[in-house]
């Protein structure tokens, strides 16, 4: 965990290249991999959480989704389309199967609550919304550092704050999907 966290800091050791700045370059491409990998898990983990594996499936379609909108300019670069073309099935995907399994809902925020992994997702959500929010505003930063300020700070900072942010939610997310499941299907005798 403590190796992760500083490995996130990757990026920042990089040499400067004015064709690259943070939020577009690695540290995007560093987001989009962790949000991935956190969808893998989700769907991975979804055939042994037996009825509550739709909500693990809607779980890594939300993940999915917010790897689509960290990586929005290259989809449109490459595929020629709005990428918000692109949430259409994943949002009819998540429908089907909300509305198919809402009886298990109570079932699922119980497990998920009750689990230390929701620590890291609200911590994310905190990073997220409210710490990259607050630290990537300019009036702080040039109230902060004066003449000394520059422009790229408040992206900076809100970038690597969202790519802590990724990390904690595939954090979060490996231990609640490795967490051994009652009648798991898949378990050896």
């Amino acid at each position: 965990m403590i190796l992760g966290s500083i490995g996130i800091l990757f990026p920042a050791w990089l040499p400067d290249s004015p064709v690259l700045p943070a939020e577009d370059g690695i540290v995007e491409s560093l987001q989009v991999i962790l949000l991935v990998a956190t969808g893998a898990f989700w769907f991975g983990a979804a055939r042994t959480a037996l009825h509550l594996g739709p909500f693990y499936q809607i779980f890594g379609t939300l993940a999915i989704a917010s790897a689509i909108g960290e990586s929005q300019d290259s989809i449109q670069q490459t595929l020629n389309i709005h990428f918000s073309f692109l949430y259409i099935p994943l949002i009819i995907f998540a429908l089907i199967k909300f509305f198919a399994h809402k009886k298990h809902l109570g079932a699922f925020i119980a497990r998920l609550t009750s689990h230390p992994a929701a620590g890291f997702f609200a911590s994310a959500f905190i990073m997220i919304y409210v710490l990259a929010r607050f630290l990537g505003t300019s009036l702080l930063w040039k109230a902060s550092l004066g003449d000394n300020y520059h422009s790229d700070i408040p992206l900076t900072v809100s970038a690597y704050l969202e790519l802590l942010a990724c990390y904690f939610l595939l954090i979060g997310t490996i231990g609640l999907c490795l967490t051994p499941q009652p009648h798991d299907i898949t378990a050896i005798d």
